[in-house]
């Protein structure tokens, strides 16, 4: 049994380590670690699942890990205005996340996955964080006097520095979100990328007015005192969809854990799919007496019977037929032994009527024996003739 063999024509990397897979065979392993190369169809379907190598999948699981420890962090820190602890966890995540897609070419493409600029610009607005966290930790210690008496010459900048990469990196949640929004359905899944779209506007859009209205609080400009109370009620939405950011970061780590598990699994079925095959290849026996062949001399051991030297194309076949289980052994692990016969006593034939509700008889359940007589000499009479039926005999005399 021989099967088609197709083979990898496009660069394509290893999901383990990265190997370049060009030109091997599309049922094979890894030359590099010994990974068994997973199936595609011929047109790919634009799944991260079918497309992606499981290590750049990992990539972005621990990126969205991060970023989710930067975004609870950041929460959580601002409150003493320590943001810049967690922030470069963020700058981390992003950084993973945003890393080129494997394989362009061959697969499906994407107008935001596939766009440098906007990875670039994610990664820039990234960075931000750590500056706009640095002049909130710098804001507070001027403030609170910690560094000297507060002066103009010192506040405006910080101010300055505040308001502009505070407004740079809520801004740039706006790619991000949709870059993440994009990742969820590549993914296969829609309603993550919605919701990740919808967080990413409010955040943006309430959390620059929240960096305006911080600004003109702390550069005391009128009126100071309302921009600080519509701050409270900016800030409160900020801080809900980034609770719901948050989440949805979380479930995205759940998805890349998911889309490695699939992947896993479509391994062990091409794996399993090639052992099948193998078994049907060589359920027709091999050659082991050491034969090689006529024409090149090539050792043709381990080879199937009825074939072509692999090297030079020469025929075997008629120097290698079938082999032939020999009768006397092909049986020889077969119980031969007679069947013992056990009799029973003949209990008959029950009607339903004579049958209780388990099908066993009743105890006052009578029996029915048919006949078992049967005439030794003659013809053995049908059930719709009597002894004055008229028969032809074989002269074609009627007989009484």
């Amino acid at each position: 049994m021989s099967t088609f063999e197709s083979y990898i024509s496009g660069d394509r990397e290893c999901d383990q380590c990265g190997y370049n897979l060009h030109g091997l065979p599309e049922n094979g392993k890894c030359p590099e670690c010994g990974t068994s190369i997973r199936r595609r169809t011929r047109r790919t379907s634009g799944t991260m699942s079918e497309e992606a190598p499981t290590r750049f999948v990992r990539r972005l699981y621990y990126g969205f890990l991060l970023a989710s420890l930067g975004t609870v962090g950041s929460v959580f820190f601002s409150l003493f205005g320590l943001m810049v602890l967690a922030s470069p966890l963020w700058v981390a995540g992003i950084w993973l996340i945003t890393t080129e897609r494997p394989n362009r070419g061959t697969i499906v493409p994407d107008k935001v996955l596939d766009n440098d600029q906007i990875r670039l610009t994610i990664r820039i607005a990234s960075i931000a964080w750590v500056i706009y966290g640095l002049s909130i930790y710098a804001i507070i210690m001027v403030t609170s006097r910690a560094v000297g008496a507060p002066s103009s010459g010192m506040m405006i900048p910080l101010s300055i520095t505040h308001f502009v990469f505070g407004a740079i990196a809520w801004l740039g949640l706006i790619p991000t979100c949709i870059y993440f929004a994009e990742l969820a359905y590549w993914a296969s899944h829609d309603h993550i990328a919605e919701r990740l779209r919808s967080s990413a506007w409010a955040m943006a859009v309430f959390g620059v007015f929240s960096v305006v209205l911080t600004a003109i609080v702390k550069l005391n400009i009128a009126p100071s005192a309302a921009a600080g109370f519509i701050r409270i009620f900016t800030m409160m939405i900020v801080v809900f969809a980034v609770v719901i950011f948050f989440f949805t970061i979380i479930q995205l780590i759940s998805v890349m854990k998911w889309v490695i598990k699939h992947q896993s699994l479509a391994v062990g079925s091409a794996d399993r799919v090639r052992e099948r095959i193998e078994r049907d290849i060589n359920a027709h026996g091999t050659i082991t007496t050491g034969l090689v062949c006529r024409s090149c001399g090539y050792d043709l051991d381990g080879l199937p019977f009825g074939g072509a030297c692999p090297e030079c194309g020469e025929s075997y076949a008629d120097i290698t037929p079938m082999p032939i289980l020999d009768p006397a052994t092909m049986h020889a692990d077969r119980d031969e032994s007679d069947i013992e016969i056990i009799e029973g006593d003949n209990k008959g034939i029950y009607f339903n009527t004579e049958l209780d509700a388990e099908g066993k008889p009743k105890p006052g359940g009578v029996a029915y024996t048919p006949s078992m007589d049967i005439p030794d000499e003659g013809d053995i009479p049908l059930a719709d003739e009597d002894e004055n039926t008229q028969h032809d005999d074989e002269d074609g005399n009627l007989l009484s």
